[in-house]
């Protein structure tokens, strides 16, 4: 197992030595399905181990070994926490207490999980980095979460950073990948041919990139549009982040946490308002250059898109929704 002993949980959370480790093991496995598995699949069984010589690559692992046994530490920690004074036998569930010492108040405890939410995101974020960077180290990785980014046209972290800021998280990347689809389906193919989307989705030059940045500024702008009030999300004066409280306190806010709601509104005309000025450079470039977009016959639709999901495209004999 990646944490075995009360001492490898040391490394990462402060726990005395007397740390009953057998109590807290359960939750590694909750840790690992609960907030890794998903965007790790079984890369806790393949750094099980520490690495060392002749593994030429034992370096890259070792230090992505370290920062998963970070994050599931702080995972695993934060889930036990409401638990470790809680005994459960034959006879159902008791606190236990001690005249010497006091359990904490909900205030610090709060305080306590939070830290460890954060801790372990951080973690998670410079894992992710490190197995983008290193391809060839983590091929199982890579095969089965490496290219699911590069079906969407805005693939990766740093380009949706490049146009709103979400502190470079990877994580807060990856929780806006279902609002990124919906937006590129909702606008992008309502306004282009499938084909002309997929050359867009590849390393492009010249007048097709510049159409692929409008493009990607577009679809930010209307993905932080679209969740501007969904409480997963915390939107402040600084940029977009996920919002730990709502993991902790399980319950609906609005992601301006703060803002009126007359700001929120403000922010989502004006995001929707520059991802069509956006979606409209866009079609001017097309059309001004429309020979060197050849990759269907019709490479754009003939109105402007309107987010409906639908429009037509611009043929001369038929019509397609």
């Amino acid at each position: 197992m990646i944490l075995e002993t009360t001492a490898d949980l040391k490394k990462y959370v402060s726990v005395a030595q007397s740390f009953e480790f057998s109590d807290f093991q359960p939750y590694i496995t909750k840790a690992i399905n609960g907030f890794t598995k998903k965007y790790l699949g079984n890369l806790h069984v393949f750094l099980a181990e520490e690495s060392g010589s002749p593994d030429i690559s034992f370096e890259v692992k070792n230090e992505a070994r370290e920062h998963l046994r970070n994050a599931i530490a702080n995972f695993g920690m934060f889930i036990y926490f409401p638990f470790m004074s809680v005994m459960l036998d034959s006879s159902g569930a008791t606190e236990v207490k001690n005249d010497q010492r006091q359990r904490v108040n909900w205030g610090t405890e709060k305080d306590i999980r939070r830290e460890l939410l954060r801790s372990g995101h951080e973690a998670m974020d410079y894992l992710l980095e490190l197995l983008e960077k290193n391809p060839s180290v983590f091929t199982d990785w890579t095969a089965d979460f490496g290219t699911i980014n590069k079906k969407l046209l805005v693939h990766n972290t740093a380009s949706f950073n490049e146009y709103y800021h979400i502190f470079n998280s990877r994580q807060t990347f990856l929780a806006l990948q279902p609002s990124i689809r919906q937006v590129e389906d909702q606008y992008l193919r309502t306004m282009l041919c499938p084909e002309l989307i997929e050359h867009l989705k590849t390393d492009v030059s010249g007048i097709s990139l510049e159409v692929k940045t409008e493009l990607q500024k577009a679809i930010v702008a209307f993905t932080i549009a679209k969740v501007a009030n969904v409480g997963l999300f915390l939107l402040d004066e600084n940029g977009l982040k996920v919002n730990f409280d709502l993991q902790i306190d399980i319950k609906k806010e609005s992601v301006s946490n703060g803002k009126t709601a007359e700001q929120v509104s403000k922010l989502v005309e004006e995001q929707s308002n520059n991802g069509s000025q956006y979606l409209a450079l866009a079609r001017q470039l097309i059309e001004e250059n429309i020979s060197s977009f050849d990759q269907c016959e019709f490479p754009l639709k003939k109105t402007n898109s309107t987010g409906s999901g639908s429009g037509p495209y611009d043929t001369t004999g038929v019509l397609a929704l």
